[in-house]
């Protein structure tokens, strides 16, 4: 009962929070958007803020579809395309939730799943790459302005500061007020932590 009664709330509260008539031009503006406009990730991005006012403790954005995104291995000029239809919305999240307060509670984690080679791969594109790749925070408990790790001139390697996913696990999961190496969960028979039997907060990275 209480599953169908979170689901019932969860649909009478979201035609409010995705109806973005109420929001200024100014506010739309900011995110890039037309008036009337539910496709972009401007979009995403203000009714995310909007989830945040209301309570929603996890909210996750992600930019491009299975046949149109950032998974590009033929053409890495498309980047730009991309970059270019997120960082206005990007940057109006992060104004719009320092506008209303939010930010100060709210933690963003902007990051991908690995980088890309530092070589070709094919004609014009890239692979996969684990060794490099970068990620950034803002928000509650994140020391603004900070460039935290380096690369060689080649970006094939980690030459200072390195931070395994692991550690940015262990260190979002603190900003959260999680201890990570106490949470766990029971699969199996045995108990096992988000960051294995790895990780160590960065501390670097906290106000």
């Amino acid at each position: 009962m209480r599953a169908f009664e979170t689901a019932f709330h969860m649909q009478t509260e979201a035609r409010d929070i995705f109806d973005l008539s109420s929001e200024s031009d100014q506010t739309l503006a900011l995110y890039g958007l037309q008036r009337g406009q539910t496709e972009s990730f401007g979009w995403s991005c203000l009714v995310g803020r909007r989830l945040a006012e209301r309570g929603v403790r996890f909210i996750e954005l992600v930019d491009g579809s299975s046949s149109h995104n950032w998974d590009q291995h033929g053409d890495m000029a498309e980047h730009a395309q991309h970059a270019k239809a997120i960082d206005q919305p990007i940057a109006g999240l992060l104004q719009d939730l320092k506008r209303t307060g939010l930010l100060e509670d709210t933690l963003v984690v902007w990051t991908t799943e690995f980088g890309r080679t530092p070589g070709v791969d094919g004609e014009k594109g890239r692979g996969h790459h684990s060794a490099c790749f970068s990620s950034w925070l803002a928000g509650a408990g994140v020391k603004g302005g900070l460039v935290y790790g380096a690369t060689d001139e080649l970006g094939a390697t980690v030459v200072e500061n390195r931070v395994h996913v692991h550690d940015f696990h262990a260190t979002i999961l603190h900003l959260l007020g999680l201890d990570h190496e106490r949470l766990t969960f029971r699969h199996g028979g045995r108990d096992y932590r988000l960051t294995d039997v790895h990780g160590h907060v960065v501390d670097d990275l906290l106000a």
